[in-house]
C-alpha cells in the first residue's frame, strides 16, 4: 500500500506541474511592480534553457512642437535571471547620437532609474541604481554609449530599468527591436507620427507582430515674437498613432547553423522618413536614393572613398616593366585574363592584406610603407595598377555577409561595409569580380563573406537596371567525377577524373596546400598514385585531377561489402532539429555530379544491391537523383546533387531534412556479395 501511495503522489505532482517552479508566466504590467510570480520563477516554460528572460519591453515613441519637432523615447525593461550566466544582463550599455563636431545637436538621454528584486525569506528586497556607477563612454565619432550595472544581481533576480531619449534628429525612428538573444514574453511599442512627416514603416518578422492604428493628435507651440511681448500660440497636428505588440517570442539563436547573420532575421520594425507634407508647401520628398549614394561615394569629397578612385599608381614603374615584360613575351596573344592575372600577382608582390575587410582608407601612404593593409587599401590600389595595363575597374560596394543583408529600400551608405573589385573585358563586353583578400586571381570565385546578394556597382554610363549585382551567381560551383573500378581480391582498383570550379577548385588548393585531405575525395582510406593536376585552359581557375586509386573492402566471411559511389558525398545529415525557425544558408549553391562504371568479381553472386531514388522540389531548387542498374558482371552508377539556391525559407526545412536523409541513406547503400561455393 505504502508504494502504491507514492506512485500515485508522484502522478499527481506529474500532472500539477508541483515538482519546479515551471509555468507559462504573465507579467504584471505595472513599473516597479514585479510579481511574486516573477521572482520565484527559476525556470521558462516555453525555453527551458534560457540563462534569462525579458518579462517586459516597452517603449513609446512620440513628437513634441515648439517651433520645431523634438522627438522623445521612452523605455521599459524587466528581465529576470534564471541562471548565473544570465547575470551578464544587468550590465546595460545604452547607444545614443552624440557627434564629436562642434555645433552638432546630440540626443539627451535623461531620467534614467533601474532596480534589482530579490525575494528572500518571503519578502522582496530592492537594490537601486546609484548614479555614481553611470558613465558615459565614446565609442565612435558619432555615437556615445552609456553604461551602467544594476546591484545585487544573483541567480533569481527580477532587473528593471527605463530611461527617455530626447532628439532632434528624426529622419529615421530608430528600429524598435521585439526579439532578443533570450526569449521576450511581452513587447509593446507605441508611436505617434504627426501627419505632416511622412514615415515608411517596414516591419521584418511581420507574422508575429500584432498591428493597431489609430488618430490621434499632437499639442504643438508656435512663439509669434520675441522678447517681453512674445506671444505662445497653441495648436494642434493631426497624428497617427501605431501599437506595435508581441508575445512569447522566442530566443534569438546566434549561432544557429546556416545562418551568416542572425540579426538579418530579428523581429522588429524600422522606420525611415520619406517626405514632409506641410499643409503651406505639399508633399516633398526627402528619402535619398541610391543614385544620390553613389555620388556620395564618388565626390572628391569622400575624403575616404572617391578621392583613391582617381589616385597615381603607387607602383608606377614596377607596372610599367610588367606590361613591357607581357609584350615582349606574349605580343598580340597578350590578352584580357593574362593581364588582370599580372596585375593581381604585383599587387600581391607588393602588399599584403591584413585580414580585415573595410569600405575605406585613411592614409595610402602610410599602407605603402606598411606593406600591409585591409582590403579596401589594397583594392583602390589594384585599381590604379589596372589602370596601368589599360584597363578599367570599379567598385562594387556591398554589406559583407556576417554584417547583415543591405537594406536596398532604404539607401544610404552607412550600411556599407567592403567593397569588391569589377574589371571591365571590353572583348567580351562583361565585367568579373575579384577582391585583394583573395589568394588567387581566380575569376568571380569571391570569398564567402563576400557573396551577396545585392552588391551596388559604381561604373559610369551603366544603367539603373544593371548597377545591383548579384555576387552569389556570378560563379558555377561544380564538383564533377567519372570513375571506373574493379573488384580484385578485396579491394577496389581504379581510376578516376575530377572536375573542380568555383568554390570546389579553391578549396582543393588550400587543402593541398595545408596537407589536408580533401573531404569530397578522400575519407582516408584511399590510396592515390599517378596523380596529375591541371587546369584546363579553356576554364581558369578550373581544376582536373586524374589519379588511379585503390581502397580495401569490407569483408566478414564469405561476404564481400561494396559501396558502388566509391567517393560518397554524403555521411550524415546536419538537418537533425525538429524545427527551425530561421532561413537555412547555404555558402553557395552548388551541383555534385558522380559516375561509376564498377566490375564485379567473378566467383561472387550479388545477395543486396541497393535501390534508386529521387528527391525534388516543385520549384526544382533542391534536386537529388541515385540511379543505379546491373548488366552483367558491372554496375553503373549515376548520382546528382544540386542545391541551386543559397537561401531557403524556413517552411523548406521538412524538404530539406528528406533531401538529406535520402541522400545519406543512398551515399551509405552498399552492395553484399556472397562468394559462391
Amino acid at each position: 500500500m505504502k508504494n502504491i501511495g507514492c506512485f500515485v503522489l508522484w502522478i499527481v505532482l506529474l500532472v500539477f506541474g508541483y515538482t519546479s517552479s515551471v509555468y507559462a508566466i504573465e507579467p504584471n504590467l505595472k513599473y516597479g511592480k514585479p510579481s511574486k510570480e516573477e521572482l520565484s520563477m527559476d525556470v521558462y516554460e516555453k525555453d527551458t534553457t534560457a540563462s534569462a528572460v525579458c518579462l517586459i519591453r516597452e517603449g513609446k515613441t512620440y513628437f513634441t512642437y515648439k517651433d520645431g519637432f523634438t522627438l522623445s523615447t521612452e523605455y521599459w525593461v524587466r528581465i529576470k535571471i534564471l541562471k548565473q550566466e544570465g547575470v551578464k544582463y544587468a550590465d546595460v550599455m545604452i547607444p545614443y547620437y552624440a557627434p564629436d563636431e562642434k555645433g552638432k545637436e546630440q540626443d539627451v538621454l535623461l531620467d534614467l532609474e533601474g532596480c534589482a528584486y530579490n525575494l528572500e525569506n518571503g519578502k522582496v528586497t530592492k537594490s537601486r541604481l546609484k548614479k555614481d556607477i553611470v558613465s558615459d563612454e565614446r565609442i565612435n565619432q558619432t555615437y556615445k554609449v552609456r553604461k551602467f550595472s544594476l546591484p545585487n544581481v544573483r541567480k533569481g533576480t527580477v532587473i528593471e530599468y527605463s530611461y527617455k531619449v530626447n532628439s532632434t534628429y528624426f529622419s529615421q525612428i530608430e528600429n524598435w527591436v521585439m526579439q532578443e538573444e533570450i526569449p521576450v514574453v511581452h513587447n509593446k511599442y507605441e508611436v505617434t507620427v504627426p501627419s505632416v512627416l511622412v514615415y515608411n514603416i517596414e516591419f521584418r518578422g511581420k507574422k508575429y507582430i500584432h498591428v493597431d492604428r489609430e488618430e490621434a493628435s499632437i499639442t504643438a507651440t508656435s512663439v509669434l515674437e520675441s522678447g517681453p511681448s512674445r506671444v505662445a500660440r497653441n495648436f494642434g497636428i493631426k497624428a497617427e498613432r501605431y501599437i506595435l505588440s508581441a508575445h512569447d517570442l522566442p530566443a534569438l539563436a546566434q549561432d544557429e547553423p546556416y545562418c551568416w547573420c542572425p540579426e538579418d532575421y530579428r523581429v522588429q520594425a524600422s522606420f525611415d522618413l520619406q517626405g514632409t507634407n506641410y499643409p503651406d508647401e505639399g508633399y516633398k520628398a526627402l528619402s535619398k536614393n541610391w543614385t544620390d549614394v553613389d555620388k556620395l561615394l564618388l565626390s572628391d569629397e569622400h575624403l575616404g572613398f572617391g578621392r583613391w578612385l582617381r589616385m597615381p599608381n603607387p607602383f608606377i614603374d614596377e607596372t610599367r616593366s610588367a606590361v613591357e615584360k607581357l609584350q615582349q613575351e606574349k605580343g598580340d596573344a597578350l590578352d584580357f585574363d593574362t593581364k588582370v592575372r599580372a596585375a593581381f600577382d604585383l599587387l600581391k608582390e607588393k602588399l599584403a592584406w591584413n585580414g580585415k575587410y573595410d569600405l575605406y582608407c585613411d592614409n595610402m601612404d602610410k599602407v605603402v610603407k606598411n606593406k600591409s593593409g585591409n582590403n579596401a587599401e589594397l583594392n583602390f590600389v589594384f585599381i590604379s595598377i589596372l589602370r596601368g595595363f589599360g584597363i578599367n575597374a570599379y567598385p562594387v560596394v556591398i554589406s559583407r555577409r556576417s554584417m547583415g543583408m543591405l537594406p536596398v529600400n532604404f539607401p544610404t551608405y552607412q550600411k556599407l561595409n567592403t567593397f569588391v573589385v569589377a574589371v571591365y573585358d571590353t572583348k567580351k563586353q562583361r565585367f568579373v569580380y575579384l577582391d585583394s583578400s583573395m589568394t588567387l586571381p581566380v575569376f568571380n570565385v569571391l570569398p564567402c563573406e563576400l557573396l551577396v546578394e545585392k552588391g551596388r556597382l559604381l561604373a559610369p554610363n551603366v544603367p539603373e537596371e544593371k548597377r545591383w549585382v548579384d555576387l552569389m551567381q556570378v560563379a558555377k560551383n561544380l564538383l564533377t567525377i567519372r570513375t571506373t573500378a574493379e573488384v580484385v581480391e578485396g579491394s577496389i582498383k581504379g581510376h578516376r577524373q575530377v572536375t573542380m570550379q568555383g568554390q570546389y577548385g579553391l578549396e582543393y588548393r588550400w587543402k593541398k596546400q595545408r596537407g589536408e585531405a580533401v573531404p569530397w575525395l578522400d575519407d582516408g582510406h584511399v590510396v592515390l598514385s599517378n596523380v596529375e593536376v591541371r587546369e584546363p585552359e579553356t576554364r581558369f581557375g578550373a581544376l582536373l585531377e586524374e589519379a588511379d586509386y585503390e581502397m580495401k573492402l569490407e569483408q566478414a566471411g564469405d561476404m564481400l561489402y561494396v559501396n558502388p559511389m566509391i567517393f560518397p558525398q554524403l555521411r550524415e545529415s546536419p538537418f537533425v532539429q525538429t524545427k527551425r525557425e530561421l532561413p537555412v544558408e547555404f555558402d553557395y549553391p552548388y551541383q555534385i555530379s558522380l559516375t561509376c562504371e564498377l566490375k564485379l568479381p567473378e566467383g561472387y553472386q550479388v545477395e543486396e544491391m541497393p535501390q534508386p531514388g529521387r528527391v525534388t522540389t516543385e520549384d526544382n531548387k533542391l534536386q537529388f537523383t541515385y540511379w543505379i542498374s546491373r548488366e552483367e558482371g558491372t554496375v553503373y552508377l549515376k548520382y546528382e546533387f544540386a542545391v541551386k539556391a543559397h537561401l531557403f525559407p524556413a517552411d523548406y526545412y521538412s524538404q530539406l531534412q528528406e533531401m538529406w536523409d535520402k541522400a545519406v541513406e543512398k551515399n551509405n547503400a552498399l552492395i553484399v556479395l556472397k562468394k559462391q561455393q
